[in-house]
């Protein structure tokens, strides 16, 4: 039987609504990793406070700030890839409600043709049984 377009078209929206759902989670995956690394550094960063009373000398100060200054600018590039990850999957969400709502439109479209397609049928059965019975 030959396919409509509207089917096809259903095919194509399925096609991409599941390559959009699979990069979905593939953002997913990499937002909770930037997550855990943006917990550890913060870890990181409590734990290399400085110690209120012990003395330290000017290198070991220097080196100290300079690690911190370094998980500092690490955590704000996480939080940066985060919040960027976060604007992506939204965009994707949005994505993909479009491709639902397309999907909806052609499958009611579907629905339509093949209840008219009956209609015809069962008009061209009527007339031919009308036709016949008159011979």
């Amino acid at each position: 039987m030959k396919k409509s377009k509207y089917e096809i078209l259903s095919k194509l929206k399925k096609i991409k609504k599941n390559k959009l759902v699979s990069n979905l989670g593939t953002l997913n995956k990499e937002k909770t990793k930037i997550k855990k690394i943006n917990d550890e550094l913060k870890e990181m960063l409590d734990e290399s406070k400085f110690v209120i009373g012990e003395t330290l000398n000017s290198g070991s100060l220097r080196q100290v700030s300079s690690f911190r200054k370094n998980l500092q600018e690490k955590i704000d590039i996480s939080k940066n890839r985060a919040t960027h990850l976060s604007k992506e999957i939204d965009g994707y969400l949005g994505e993909i409600n479009k491709v639902n709502k397309q999907q909806e439109k052609i499958n009611e479209k579907i629905r339509k043709e093949f209840f008219i397609s009956e209609k015809t049928k069962e008009l061209k059965e009527s007339t031919n049984f009308k036709v016949k019975s008159y011979q």
